[in-house]
This record gives C-alpha cells, sequence and structure tokens, in this order.
C-alpha cells in the first residue's frame, strides 16, 4: 500500500526561474543584435557619403577626346549619375534603419511594488517573464526590419560599385578607340 501523505502536498514544480533567466538571456542577445545592426548602418551611411565624394573622379564624356562612337560617350555620363543615384538611395535606405521605433515595453517597477510586492518571488518572476516574451517578440521584429534595411543598402551599394566599375572599363575601352 502507498502512503497517502505523499499526495497531499502540494508539489512545487516551475521552472520559472529557467524561464525568467532564459528570456533575460534571449532579450540581452537580441538588444546586442540590434546595436551591431546599428553599427552596419552607419557605416553603410559614412561608406556611401565618401564614396559620393570618390565618384566626381568617375570617368564621363568629357573626358574621351575623339569618341568614334558617340552614343557610348554618353553611357560614361549615365552611368555616373546612376552610381551617385544608388549612393544616395543606400544612404536613404540605412537612415530609415535608424528611424526609432517603440519596442520592448517592460513591467512597470512602480505596479510590481503595488501589487507583487509580498507574493512569492515566483509569481513576481512570472509576471515580469510575461512580460519580457511580449517585449522580446517586439524586440525581434525591430531586429528583422532593421536586418532588412541593411540587406537592401548593401545591395545598392554593391549595384553602385558594379556601376562604377562598369563607368571605368567603359570608359578605358573608349579612350583606347
Amino acid at each position: 500500500m502507498e502512503d497517502s501523505s505523499d499526495y497531499s502536498q502540494p508539489v512545487e514544480h516551475s521552472n520559472i526561474k529557467l524561464i525568467y533567466s532564459y528570456t533575460e538571456y534571449r532579450i540581452k542577445l537580441v538588444n546586442d543584435s540590434i546595436t551591431a545592426l546599428n553599427t552596419k548602418l552607419g557605416s553603410m551611411i559614412a561608406l556611401s557619403g565618401a564614396s559620393i565624394g570618390f565618384s566626381i573622379n568617375l570617368p564621363y564624356q568629357a573626358f574621351i577626346d575623339a569618341c568614334i562612337y558617340p552614343d557610348t560617350c554618353y553611357s560614361c555620363l549615365l552611368l555616373k549619375i546612376l552610381v551617385c543615384v544608388c549612393l544616395v538611395i543606400a544612404i536613404y535606405i540605412s537612415v530609415r534603419g535608424f528611424y526609432p521605433q517603440a519596442g520592448g515595453g517592460m513591467t512597470p517597477p512602480q505596479l510590481l511594488m503595488d501589487e507583487y510586492y509580498g507574493d512569492t518571488d515566483e509569481n513576481c518572476r512570472l509576471v515580469i517573464t510575461k512580460t519580457w516574451i511580449e517585449a522580446l517578440a517586439e524586440l525581434e521584429s525591430m531586429r528583422d526590419a532593421k536586418s532588412e534595411f541593411v540587406k537592401k543598402s548593401l545591395i545598392v551599394l554593391g549595384f553602385a560599385a558594379a556601376l562604377a566599375a562598369g563607368d571605368i572599363i567603359l570608359a578605358s575601352f573608349l579612350s583606347m578607340c
């Protein structure tokens, strides 16, 4: 026969400390990721801005004296303009990635003091964890949006570099004619 006293007391089986710690860790990871993405966006702005300055030296029609293909002479000028446009677009996309967004709401400490002061640590952790889970979803969404801005800016910046290379190659080819 089993001892019924084992079943009469409630079993304390909660993983709230583990869930609390894990959620806190995930919030830290997402915040670190957002910080890294902000750094990348800032780098994109700086690189695009510097590249606009360097684009002044890209060849265009005036550098080609005796062009035997008159229509292609203007291609260099068009490529130079497209490079500048792409760089401005890359800057715009990067700046958009910096727009402030609300996210990561937390449980107000005053609420904890007012409503949960005398409660158990487990219940307080539970309340905080539930709020953190909602905040984590908001922060992950914010991180994903910033990541998309970095990707788009990088693509446009790469396209500008390809156009600049095309401009240099075309001007080199035309100058040999």
